[in-house]
């Protein structure tokens, strides 16, 4: 069928979601690509493409993501690049005219960057990969496709040449999408390219559309959406295929996606008002997300669903509008200050963790942290600028969070070190598993050791989103509680092997705890392995509500898993945070009331905090919490509020 530059011209057109993340659902696994389905399992292909069309898909992409020669070669599928597109781009077509809808259904033909981003070594060189773009659109036309998309690229250039390659092979109509990841709240492209630039370096090839598809959630994509629609070329289109949500690694190494289908329909719709033409889903999406982004779109227009929300805005932390520049204190002279302190009494300074755990619970004072790194910060001075007004305002140990980005920047143990160091704290430091082995841990562990940091929160961790794969692979070779037997043992003086090190590793090991895990009674299970294996003390994920926290006190004191509990707090910035943490989160638990009020407060911070403040307080009255964790991204100023409001609360 032709015409699909027109008709996307004429009215907005809805797309499929996945087929890859999809497929896997069904129990379909494939040892090498998953594009091969095509070939040897199209009944399941087919299916799929039906119950999409069934949803209200307007266009069908083939399941053909990563089927260029230079993918395919690796899985020793070289020689069958032909084959592979050929039969998929038939089968969805075969599904079309079999279905005979009533309205226009499309044919995409997907066509992924030609190598993988994840692939080790050198680069093919560029003729070779135009080659392989070249040799797989040209098996598309023949199969019958009505245009290309050409997807998840991670680079604005590599697209371009795609774009380039594509019409050496063919006249097809092209759809070029780049992917972008959150980076402390702005959206680039893993080479750091903004939208408005790769919709310049794209759109100046005059393809029918530049957009952007996968890694970030329905939310996170409308400003992708919103600057990419006010950059392009005149004429030329904008399309939107979010991610169901965000990705989350469960107890089974699978993938699971938060995600909320009339959630996702209402940012379809969002999606059309500001400004896209071809709007479906990435990975993770179903056809009932289809099916309620068609309602969406099919519904009257409604000033209210039609407003776009606005995605949360999670400011840089600075100072002064730049990096703050911080005079480093005086050390000796605060440990003299803080010396008749760091005898008996639980306040801050260096040791403050060990000296509560060790008083509790003869001793029932509430421990107030805070989150000084991990929230956005380049450098120490802005972590010390935060640390040092979280102490200021009544903070008791800080936190140093792991890294939650991909462009370079100070490690969160480096930044332990530096606010421990430089502003005589106690920093409480996250430490991750995943992507390691045992014998890496043990060296890392022994140089925090070394760095004086000792108190230590351990996670397995999970990889960062990847624009080619909803997460990277991990070796996981040790998990959480493996991490916590090591840390432990190093705390008693003996190494893996059962050997005595010259000195221990005083270590103050805790974990996390997840309140809104799926499945509570696994999660308390996992717990409570930890602790027998050395935790001392759990940290919650951030809490939005009692109920599940009840449960979890109950499910410790019913094993008597006696171990102090700590709260975290994150108070929200506004609706749009609000909206994504409920919709979008995994492991997040955010209920109705909660969002009707932060609905009613629109971006105003100051509803968050209240919000945060009635919890802690209701927590301490019920004596479900043992001190609180307090996360508040921004300016030092800001958190130093939160803290003081939310630690006058514990007592």
């Amino acid at each position: 069928m032709s015409g699909f530059a027109d008709e996307l011209a004429a009215r907005p057109l809805l797309g499929d979601g996945a087929m890859g993340t999809l497929a896997q659902a069904t129990g379909a696994r494939v040892e090498g690509a998953g594009s091969e389905l095509a070939l040897f399992a199209p009944e399941l292909v087919g299916a799929l493409h039906r119950r999409y069309l069934d949803a209200g898909a307007e266009v069908l992409q083939t399941h053909t993501y990563g089927a260029s020669r230079l993918r395919l070669a690796r899985h020793g599928l070289g020689a069958r690049v032909r084959d592979v597109n050929l039969a998929a781009a038939r089968l969805a077509r075969e599904v079309v005219g079999d279905a005979a809808p009533s309205r226009p259904v499309y044919v995409a033909g997907s066509v992924s960057p030609a190598t993988s981003p994840r692939a080790a070594g050198p680069p093919p060189e560029a003729a070779l990969v135009r080659a392989a773009v070249r040799e797989q659109v040209a098996a598309l036309d023949e199969g019958g496709v009505d245009l290309l998309v050409l997807e998840t690229f991670a680079h604005a250039e590599e697209l371009a040449e795609a774009v380039a390659a594509a019409r050496e092979a063919s006249d097809l109509p092209i759809v070029a999408q780049a992917t972008f990841v959150d980076e402390d709240g702005a959206p680039v492209t893993t080479h750091g390219e903004t939208p408005e630039q790769v919709a310049a370096i794209v759109g100046a090839l005059r393809p029918v559309a530049v957009g952007t598809n996968c890694t970030l959630g329905p939310q996170g994509l409308l400003t992708v959406v919103r600057r990419m629609a006010a950059a392009v070329p005149e004429g030329v289109l904008v399309s939107a295929l979010p991610n169901a949500g965000l990705p989350h690694v469960v107890s089974d190494r699978s993938v699971r996606f938060a995600s909320d289908t009339a959630h996702f329909g209402r940012y379809a719709a969002h999606y059309v008002a500001a400004g896209a033409r071809l709007v479906g889903g990435c990975c993770g999406t179903t056809p009932a997300h289809v099916a309620a982004a068609a309602a969406a779109l099919a519904a009257a227009p409604d000033p209210l669903l039609l407003e776009a929300s606005p995605a949360p805005q999670r400011p840089l932390v600075t100072v002064g509008g730049r990096p703050a520049t911080v005079p480093l204190p005086d050390v000796e002279a605060e440990d003299a200050a803080l010396g008749a302190a760091e005898g008996d009494a639980p306040g801050p300074g260096r040791g403050a963790l060990g000296r509560w755990l060790d008083g509790w619970p003869r001793r029932r004072t509430a421990l107030l942290v805070a989150e000084a790194g991990g929230t956005g910060a380049d450098d120490l001075a802005t972590c010390l600028a935060r640390g040092r007004a979280a102490l200021g305002a009544g903070a008791q140990v800080l936190w140093s969070g792991r890294e939650r980005t991909r462009r370079p920047r100070t490690s969160a143990a480096a930044v332990a070190a530096g606010l421990q160091d430089t502003a005589a704290a106690d920093v409480m430091l996250t430490v991750t598993s995943w992507n390691t082995s045992r014998m890496a841990l043990q060296a890392d562990l022994l140089g925090l050791d070394a760095l004086g940091v000792h108190a230590l929160v351990c996670e397995t961790g999970n990889p960062p989103v990847h624009a080619d794969r909803p997460v990277r692979d991990g070796v996981w070779e040790v998990d959480a509680v493996g991490l916590v037997e090591l840390a432990a043992s190093l705390a008693r003086g003996v190494d893996p092997d059962g050997s005595s090190l010259p000195v221990a590793c005083p270590f103050r090991v805790g974990v996390r705890v997840t309140p809104g895990a799926d499945d509570l009674d696994r999660e308390l299970g996992r717990v409570r392995a930890k602790v027998e294996a050395g935790a001392e003390y759990l940290v919650t994920r951030p809490v939005y509500e009692l109920g599940r926290l009840r449960r979890v006190r109950a499910g410790l004191e019913a094993t008597r898993t006696r171990v102090p509990l700590l709260m975290t707090v994150v108070p929200l910035s506004g609706f749009a945070e609000a909206e994504q943490l409920r919709h979008e989160v995994p492991d997040v638990v955010l209920p109705e009331p909660v969002l009707a009020t932060a609905r009613r407060a629109g971006e105003d911070p100051a509803a968050g905090l209240d919000l945060a403040a009635d919890l802690v307080a209701a927590a301490v009255a019920e004596g479900l919490v043992d001190g609180v964790v307090v996360r508040r991204p921004g300016t030092p100023d800001g958190l130093a509020e939160a803290v003081s409001r939310l630690g006058a609360l514990l007592g």
